[in-house]
Order: C-alpha cells, then structure tokens, then sequence
C-alpha cells in the first residue's frame, strides 16, 4: 500500500484541533455520544470533528470547549485555525492598526495596505488553502484595512521588502506588472515609505523569523503582529516589541534608500512583466 501523502499546513492544524477535542472529551470520561448530547448535536458530527473532516463553527468550538472543560484550548486552537476577520486575533490585530499612530512592517509580499484589487484577490486566493477562512470576507476586511491610509491624518507607513517579494508570481504577469507599478506610486505619497531588501542583503532573516508589522500605539506603548509559517501571533511584552523594532531597524539598514528602491521595482517590471508599450518611466 503506498504512503499516504503528507497533510499540508491547514490541514496538520484540522487534525490537531480534532486531537484536542478527542483528548479533551476522553480525560472527562465521556464516550462521542455524551458529547454530542451535551452540544445538542449528533454523534457522527463528533465524530468528524475528531477526525478532521468537519471543522466546527467558532460557537461549536466554545460549547465543546465548555462542555469538556477544556480550559479555552479547543475555542483557541479553533480561532486560530484560520485568519477569517471573525477570529479574535485577527479582530485584535485590526483594533491596534486602527489606533496606530505609526506603523512599521517587514514583509514578503507586497504589503496588506498597499495592495490593489487584483493583486489583493490572487494573493488571498493562493494562499487560502494554508489559512483557511471566506474568499468575500477577507477582501470586504482587506476593504477596510484600505482605509487606514485614506484618512485625512493617516499614520506613517513604512515597509521592509525582500526583492523575493518582486519575483514572486501572484496572479499572472499583468496582475504582477500593475500592482508593482502601484506600489511605486504609493511609495511616492506623503507618509509611506517602501524599501527593497536586495537578494545581497540579509532578506534571509524573514524566511527565519517570518514577516511581522509592528504598531505604535498613541499610549507610548507598541504592539507586534508577526506570521511564521500558518500561525500568527500578537506580541506585547516590551521586551519582545523591542527585539521587532531592533529587527525592522537591521532590515532597514540593509535595503535600498527609497529611491533606489523604486529603481529596482521598475527594473523588476522591465525584465520580468513587460508588455507591449511598457510606462516604466513613471508612475
């Protein structure tokens, strides 16, 4: 018989919430029928929760997570199975970017806020297999994340690029071509600042510690979100806000100067998404 094929990511978080709800209900004593009464559902629906082929809704995921006593770990492991907008982090992550007076990223890909229509919808969709979640959701929040930047009064935005992030396909050409083109524009606006870390420089350090933003709050004080893998975490401890910022400030000091930075974006445009009558000159 051959090897069953490896799970991908989302999948090895599915199967370790089923785990928690079958350890949970068997260090209670409870057979899946017992379960299934106190949740006011049915047997078979237990069943495929524990087993990972039914992934419950948040509300169920609470009830069980009461009903066995679980102390918070199946509701938790369940909220962070996907970065819907429902999911508490992701709200939390939200009311902090909200509120801040600057905000610092370094990042993979271009970045949440500065991302066009196309480019956002691809990307979302490329990756919706690892996190999980609503294709419709993510962009109506993704909408309003938008707005952040729009208002009369927008924090400044600064971002870290690897040149990984110029070379990595999302969409096709076209998507690529437009989006990078807008990413220059937005790097010429009051306010934002875009730097490409070059593929000399030390743009390895993401792949080590995954991309991170960090938020400065209008209380003194700084919250960090940062991705590694299919997980997300919101960070703040100071001390480890301080190892962020120390991080941002090295990447920094690695990557082009800003203009420099579109320099290479737009050499990036000619040599892999031209078209027929390429603007590279501009915007």
């Amino acid at each position: 018989m051959p090897a069953p094929d490896p799970l991908d990511p989302y999948q090895t978080r599915v199967a370790e919430l089923g785990t928690a709800i079958r350890e949970s209900r068997l260090a209670k004593g409870w057979g899946q029928e017992e379960l299934a009464t106190a949740i006011c559902m049915s047997r078979p629906a237990v069943s495929r929760f524990e087993s990972g082929d039914r992934i419950p809704h948040r509300d169920t995921a609470r009830l069980i997570d009461q009903a066995l006593g679980a102390g918070g770990r199946i509701e938790r492991l369940r909220d962070e199975l996907d970065d819907n907008p429902d999911a508490k982090f992701i709200q939390r992550v939200f009311r902090a970017e909200r509120k801040a007076v600057r905000i610092r990223q370094a990042d993979g890909a271009v970045p949440a806020l500065l991302q066009n229509p196309e480019y956002e919808r691809a990307i979302i969709q490329k990756y919706l297999p690892y996190f999980g979640g609503s294709l419709e959701d993510k962009i109506k929040h993704r909408a309003l994340r938008h707005e952040i930047l729009k208002r009369p009064s927008p924090p400044p935005f600064s971002t870290v690029l690897t040149e990984a992030a110029l070379h990595a396909m999302v969409g096709d050409q076209s998507v690529m071509r437009c989006q990078l083109l807008d990413l220059i524009a937005a790097s010429q606006r009051p306010g934002i600042d875009v730097r490409i870390v070059p593929f000399a420089g030390n743009a390895e350090i993401l792949q080590i510690v995954g991309e991170f933003s960090i938020m400065d709050l209008p209380n003194g004080k700084a919250a960090v979100y940062a991705a590694s893998g299919v997980r997300g975490f919101f960070v703040t401890k100071p001390s480890a806000v301080a190892e962020y910022i120390a991080l941002h400030d090295l990447l920094q000091a690695h990557a082009l100067d800003k203009d420099a930075s579109r320099d290479l974006i737009r050499k990036t445009v000619r040599e892999l998404y031209s078209c027929t009558s390429p603007n590279l000159t501009g915007p």
